[in-house]
C-alpha cells in the first residue's frame, strides 16, 4: 500500500486513490473520468494457503463502477422491480374481479426497461476496458517495485512489511 500511495503523485496512467493499511480504492483522475470510468477496490492480507515458513501476502482486487453509478443502477432496477410487483398485484385483482387485466403490460415494460439498464451496463464495461487496463498496469508496476523493495530489504517481522 505504501508503494501504491507514493506513486500516486506522478504516474503516467493518471490514477488517483484512497488507502488505509490494508484496503485501497483506485480510479482514473477527475478530469479524465467519464460516466463509465471504473474503480478498483484492493484488499491486502496474509495468504493462509502458503507454507508456514514463508510470510506471503495476497491481494484481492475487484473492478466495479464508481459507487454513485453502482447505486444508481441498483436503484433503477429496484424501482422496476417494485413497479412490476405492484402491477402484478393490481392485475391479479383485475382478474379476480373479472375485468380486462391490462395491468399485465406494466411488468413487461418494467422488464424491458430493466433489460435496457443491464445492456447499458454491459456496454459501459466495454467502454471502460482501456481504463481498467491503465489501472491494472499501475498496480502491476507498483507490485513489481514492492517485490524489488522486499527483496533488497526483507522485513524482520510481518508488521514492518512494505507490502502491508
Amino acid at each position: 500500500m505504501a508503494v501504491l500511495r507514493e506513486r500516486l503523485d506522478d504516474n503516467p496512467q493518471a490514477v488517483e486513490g484512497d488507502f488505509s493499511r490494508s484496503h485501497g480504492r483506485l480510479r482514473i483522475c477527475g478530469e479524465k473520468q467519464h460516466f463509465w470510468s471504473p474503480c478498483l477496490e484492493l484488499t491486502i492480507g496474509e495468504d493462509d494457503e502458503c507454507e508456514e515458513a514463508v510470510v506471503a501476502t495476497r491481494i484481492w482486487g475487484t473492478f466495479s463502477p464508481r459507487p454513485e453509478i453502482w447505486v444508481g443502477f441498483v436503484f433503477a432496477i429496484g424501482v422496476c422491480l417494485v413497479i412490476a410487483l405492484l402491477a402484478m398485484t393490481f392485475a391479479i385483482a383485475q382478474i379476480l374481479l373479472g375485468h380486462q387485466p391490462w395491468a399485465l403490460l406494466v411488468p413487461l415494460v418494467s422488464l424491458l426497461i430493466a433489460l435496457g439498464i443491464y445492456v447499458s451496463a454491459i456496454v459501459g464495461q466495454g467502454l471502460s476496458g482501456d481504463e481498467m487496463y491503465r489501472i491494472r498496469s499501475y498496480v502491476d508496476e507498483c507490485l513489481r517495485e514492492a517485490e524489488e523493495h522486499a527483496r533488497l530489504d526483507p522485513p524482520t517481522r510481518p508488521d514492518s512489511s512494505s507490502q502491508l
